[in-house]
Formats: structure tokens, C-alpha cells, sequence
């Protein structure tokens, strides 16, 4: 009789456990899926720029700017093609590099220096307002610095720096923000920013 009173009152406080655990007393069928619910992952957010920015063409800055139109601000310079980067996105851009070298060993300290490089970055964000709208941003920025010019021949927002040894064009073409920095230790900072925006102007 103990026997049975012992197991009757087990039998009794296991029930209790799994009917606090929410599911009917004995019926572990239902507990399954509930534990399945928990453990699903939450569902993934969907970015509408970021799927729209999948559907846009991307810009290839080698093709912009092919060493033959080099060629043309520089006649007597054979450029090489030291470094081409795919377009691939980036954030919220489709980012593609190009640099170009010329000409080494004319400066003693740095004998295996290229005399010349251009490099042009073209980042393409989902439309051209949005490509406007980043350079106005870049553009706020650069405002602050004491060799900032603007350079309406290229568009709205389009401006330069330049800095000892550089000159940097900034400004948007079709949809894309462009970026062109020409590096020439000897010349004037006027004439580098001049060569950028020629080799601009012939993308």
C-alpha cells in the first residue's frame, strides 16, 4: 500500500512539471514544435537599397580611363597598369579602382618611384541623386581645407585638393561619383589639377 501511495504521489508531482511547462500532462507532442519556434532563426530584413543597388550596372574605371587616353596629357610618358580593381560592391556603391604608373628613377631618395601616377575610383551608388547627394557631402568637408577649389567645368558639387605632390578632381558623371588624383612631384599644383580635369573630361 506505501508502495503504491509513493508512486501515485510521483506519478502526480511529474504531471505538474510538464503541465508548468505549458504543454498538455503526458503529450510530448506538442512541446516539439514550441522548442522548434524558439530555436528558428529571427526572419532577415530586407535593405530595398541595397536589392536595388544588385540591379545596377556597374562602372568599370580601367574602361573609363584605358591608358590611351593618358596618352593624350601626356605624349611623352608610356604609361603601365599597375593595379585594376573589379567592380565589386562596397557598402552601398559599386567601387572600381584604376592606377597607373610612369617613369622611375629621376628623384634620388626614391629611385624606384614611379614620376607619375593617375588613379581614377568610381563608385556607383543606386542613382545619380544619391551619387550627387555624396559628393555634396565629401564636398562640405573638403570646403574646410585651405587648397579646396570648386570646379564648376565638371558639374554641380564638383571641386579639387591638392597637396604636396597630388592634385584630386572630385565630381559625378551619369550616375557615378569619380574620383581622379594625378601625382607629379615637379609640376605646379594648378597644372596636375588641369591634367585631371582634362583626363576627366574625356571619360
Amino acid at each position: 500500500m506505501k508502495r503504491w501511495t509513493m508512486l501515485s504521489i510521483t506519478t502526480l508531482a511529474l504531471s505538474g512539471l510538464v503541465a508548468c511547462g505549458g504543454s498538455p500532462s503526458g503529450d510530448s507532442s506538442t512541446a516539439a514544435p514550441e522548442a522548434d519556434v524558439a530555436a528558428a532563426p529571427a526572419a532577415s530584413v530586407v535593405d530595398p537599397e541595397f536589392e536595388q543597388l544588385k540591379s545596377v550596372t556597374p562602372v568599370d574605371a580601367c574602361a573609363w580611363l584605358p591608358a590611351e587616353k593618358l596618352a593624350a596629357v601626356y605624349p611623352d610618358l608610356v604609361f603601365e597598369l599597375v593595379q585594376k580593381v573589379e567592380p565589386r560592391i562596397s557598402g552601398y556603391v559599386w567601387d572600381s579602382r584604376c592606377t597607373y604608373n610612369a617613369g622611375v628613377g629621376t628623384i634620388e631618395f626614391a629611385k624606384d618611384a614611379p614620376t607619375h601616377t593617375v588613379e581614377i575610383f568610381v563608385a556607383t551608388p543606386v542613382s545619380a541623386a544619391k551619387a550627387l547627394a555624396n559628393l555634396a557631402s565629401r564636398r562640405e568637408l573638403a570646403a574646410t581645407t585651405m587648397n579646396f577649389q570648386p570646379q564648376p567645368s565638371l558639374g554641380e558639387q564638383a571641386y579639387s585638393t591638392s597637396e604636396t605632390g597630388v592634385g584630386t578632381i572630385y565630381f559625378v558623371k551619369g550616375g557615378s561619383e569619380v574620383q581622379i588624383n594625378v601625382s607629379e612631384l615637379q609640376s605646379p599644383s594648378a597644372e596636375k589639377i588641369q591634367k585631371a580635369i582634362t583626363l576627366a573630361q574625356s571619360l
